[in-house]
């Protein structure tokens, strides 16, 4: 897998996965609003026109290429259909990863992942205008929050569920969050066949223990 494919498996199942949860947060708070009379007041209140400090992680160029790989190796394998072993990522891995994709420049160091018992915590400063939204309020605004999700992968089906979220240092209210905490807010993945290709590589996903583990399904012949 060259560097540029590997660097899209990563874009896709972090960024993807990240814009989805956002996308889907910014439309519950829309619903909640109402009408579109009301979107000027929900990009006040939940959005800001200055970014926020994001916590960063800093790793030598050996520890930036050492995950790298592990991870490249793990995708040429399910890609091949070989066995591997599962891949184990901790806290810091995650955020090497996430601020070293190619393709995601533009979110560099605009987003921490942290590791609490069986969720994960992300801090976000991102700048609305690259969800593709296209709402003209939205050019030069930031989403910055908090949230906590739980992620897992079993029976085949990917989930990420919203537990938590604060934006602009407040929760958001219980009436919003109500309708947001049984959703499946990664269920779009399953509308892109390379994502379906991947998750269908892959036994289980499990948060647990201060890292993510990565199960990869039973070896077949490609």
């Amino acid at each position: 897998m060259s560097e540029a494919q590997a660097g899209k498996g990563r874009g896709c199942f972090f960024y993807g996965c990240l814009t989805l949860v956002i996308l889907f947060v910014v439309g519950a708070i829309g619903l909640y609003f109402g009408t579109r009379y009301a979107i000027n007041r929900m990009v006040a209140q939940y959005t800001s026109a200055t970014s926020m400090p994001v916590p960063r992680v800093e790793g030598t160029p050996e520890e930036i290429q050492g995950v790298q790989d592990r991870f490249r190796a793990f995708a040429d394998a399910l890609r091949s259909g070989q066995p591997a072993e599962a891949l184990s990522l901790s806290e810091k891995d995650l955020n090497l990863l996430i601020n070293n994709v190619r393709d995601a420049a533009q979110f560099k160091d605009a987003i921490h992942v942290g590791i609490v018992s069986n969720r994960l915590k992300g801090t976000l400063s991102l700048p609305m205008e690259n969800l593709g939204l296209g709402w003209r309020s939205l050019r030069g605004r930031y989403f910055n929050g908090v949230a906590e999700l739980k992620a897992s992968l079993q029976n085949g089906v990917f989930m990420v569920n919203l537990d938590a979220l604060e934006v602009n240092g407040k929760p958001v209210p219980e009436q919003i969050m109500a309708g947001i905490r049984s959703q499946n807010l990664a269920k779009d993945l399953y509308k892109d066949a390379q994502s379906v290709e991947l998750l269908r590589k892959i036994e289980t996903i499990v948060v647990d223990d201060g890292r993510v583990l990565v199960k990869p399904a039973p070896a077949t012949k490609p």
